[in-house]
């Protein structure tokens, strides 16, 4: 049987939620990442963005909460090494201690992860992974979660209202699905803040503040299988703003040298070069959005 982290009982009579509680706020230092489709790199780049911010002495956790797909312990090269992941955490009482579970989990590059290992048992329940974004959270300068397609983020309000990147790609089909994600984003953090449905009508809120209240950060990735060129059949980064009428970072090019390690198994060692100023600028921007100055000034999120 797999270990178990369960926090000290305060209340052996006290009972589980029975869902997730609308409104609300989500640590300033929790990153959400999602896509409209799957396979196009978005737990990658959160690997390579979590280098970057290492890199800069950032203290940095990487959480899988992909429940549709998992397995970013293995992309990374780390699936044998000791430690809990999503599977082993039972947190009956919602909440776990930061720094116990930092101390728990699995090391990568200077960083904590806790990865998704359906493979190994149930997914947890949705208090199991609040409480483990929170202790991530508590514990880290940032925490990075790989949100897969968003499934997750409509069950999680504190997720809805995080700071989120929105990977997407550069294609015309990838475009019309970006549109249609950002506006699922939209509807999801309206209804989390609000606690109505995710049918419920806007509320304006000219005087929020808080980063829920900002537009996704978008990344644009280059399809893959496209040649150089074959620019045609790719969306460049400017129509893909103007369409979108956000700022897009980009593109994400394909690195040959990191797929084929990643395909052999051998995680990911470095930012490949041709993506270092996107990666360093995600970087910047997420760093600026939690309010921490790095290098050598950097601070932790009250």
């Amino acid at each position: 049987m797999p270990r178990r982290y369960a926090p000290t009982r305060s209340d052996p009579r006290a009972e589980a939620p029975s869902r997730p509680q609308p409104g609300g706020s989500a640590p300033a230092n929790l990153v959400v990442f999602s896509a409209p489709s799957g396979g196009i790199g978005t737990s990658t780049l959160m690997a390579l963005t979590g280098l970057a911010l290492s890199s800069r002495d950032v203290g940095c956790a990487l959480l899988d909460a992909d429940l549709d797909g998992g397995g970013l312990d293995v992309l990374l090269g780390i699936e044998h090494e000791p430690g809990l992941t999503l599977q082993d955490l039972d947190a009956p009482l919602g909440h776990i201690e930061g720094e116990a579970l930092n101390r728990e989990t699995p090391g990568w590059e200077g960083m904590r992860v806790l990865a998704h290992t359906p493979w190994r048992g149930a997914n947890p329940e949705w208090w199991e992974l609040e409480a483990a974004a929170d202790a991530l959270a508590e514990a880290n300068d940032i925490v990075l979660v790989d949100a897969g397609r968003g499934a997750v983020i409509a069950r999680m309000p504190r997720f809805a209202v995080a700071r989120q990147v929105m990977v997407v790609d550069l294609s015309v089909l990838g475009m019309a699905r970006a549109k249609s994600h950002a506006m699922l984003l939209d509807r999801l953090r309206d209804a989390a803040e609000t606690g109505a449905s995710i049918r419920s009508k806007r509320v304006e809120r000219p005087d929020a503040t808080d980063a829920s209240t900002e537009s996704p950060i978008v990344v644009g990735v280059e399809p893959r299988g496209v040649s150089r060129r074959q620019s045609a059949s790719s969306v460049a980064v400017e129509e893909a703003v103007a369409y979108l009428g956000e700022d897009v970072l980009g593109p994400v090019r394909c690195a040959p040298s990191l797929c084929a390690d990643m395909l052999a198994g051998l995680g990911i060692r470095a930012v490949p070069k041709r993506n270092r100023r996107v990666v360093d600028a995600l970087a910047d921007g997420i760093l600026a959005a939690a309010g921490i100055r790095a290098p050598g000034g950097k601070r932790r999120p009250s």
